[in-house]
């Protein structure tokens, strides 16, 4: 059973701060006290999704939690599809605004594919910050292992913006359910309050400008893919193991290709841990940053890493 979101889409929006960047109005949350952790959402929701566990973590870090460009309240003047790569400079501005030289992160799904960006500069000395963990949550971090839904794949196809625009209410929230695990599956008054979420600021239309990732993880798998690999920070995932896009087959191929990274399966939830088990992964994120902790003060921080 699913516990109500412990804060309303607009009282998020209205606790929120606003970061000017070319033609977008990105829209962040920030708080808590202790090392800076930067949490990076998914498709096709916004950083409400981290309010689940958030308030877990005001005693141990200092948050940034933006939407990305095009998504929940960021708002995208241009109307112009947005990269990954353009995402990854947003949030290395959004970094130098807030003054914040270095974090830990915390990604789901599309954000996954931008900390594998980030990674990948992290690792040829081009980022602007440091990198000091990852932590993914179900993504497609392997392009190979990503199996995407119907209404992904329409999205993203030739008729992605009339779909965006025409197709009901009631179907496409009940495509995002049927990513949730068997028993943890949003209904009602809940499913129902995902809908601002996924609209956005920027409206339907953005949908399908969104979906444009799953086409650049296939043309930059190489790079991406390499990146998760060849890091040399403490890594996991944590895995809803019932996820049809990237569960527990996705959380195969990421042991093999990074054995010494940290890994968590969570059996009966599907995409969105954060959400599902909120208790289960605000646990496993503090265990892993004392572990890192304790690594640390013993001198061999890079034990547990994907190296």
């Amino acid at each position: 059973m699913l516990e109500q979101a412990p804060i309303s889409f607009e009282k998020w929006r209205q606790c929120g701060k606003y970061f000017e960047w070319g033609d977008h109005h990105v829209f962040y949350q920030r708080g808590g006290n202790g090392e800076p952790l930067l949490m990076i959402h998914g498709f096709p929701t916004a950083s409400w999704d981290w309010c689940w566990i958030s308030r877990n973590f005001v005693n141990r870090f200092h948050m940034l939690l933006p939407d990305l460009l095009d998504y929940g309240l960021s708002l995208n003047a241009s109307k112009k599809p947005c990269s990954v790569q353009l995402q990854a400079d947003m949030i290395e501005a959004l970094m130098a605004h807030r003054n914040m030289p270095d974090a830990h992160i915390l990604a789901h799904d599309l954000g996954d594919t931008v900390a594998q960006e980030l990674l990948a500069r992290h690792n040829e000395s081009s980022l602007s910050f440091r990198i000091k963990s990852v932590i993914f949550l179900n993504g497609g971090i392997i392009p190979d292992l990503h199996r995407p839904r119907a209404a992904q794949t329409l999205l993203a196809g030739p008729l992605g913006p009339l779909f965006a625009r025409i197709a009901p209410k009631k179907k496409m929230l009940a495509g995002l359910a049927e990513v949730f695990g068997p028993n943890t599956k949003p209904e009602g008054k809940m499913l129902d309050e995902l809908w601002p979420v996924v609209v956005g600021a920027n409206g339907r239309g953005a949908m399908a400008r969104r979906i444009r990732y799953m086409a650049e993880r296939r043309e930059h798998a190489d790079r991406w893919v390499g990146a998760v690999r060849d890091a040399k920070v403490p890594m996991m995932m944590i895995n809803g193991i019932e996820d049809p896009v990237s569960g527990g087959h996705a959380a195969d191929g990421f042991s093999k290709l990074v054995p010494k990274a940290k890994l968590a399966r969570l059996p009966g939830i599907g995409h969105f841990p954060q959400i599902e088990d909120p208790a289960a992964v605000s646990e496993l994120v503090l265990k892993f940053h004392d572990c890192i902790v304790e690594k640390q003060a013993k001198g061999n921080a890079e034990e547990f890493a994907g190296v």
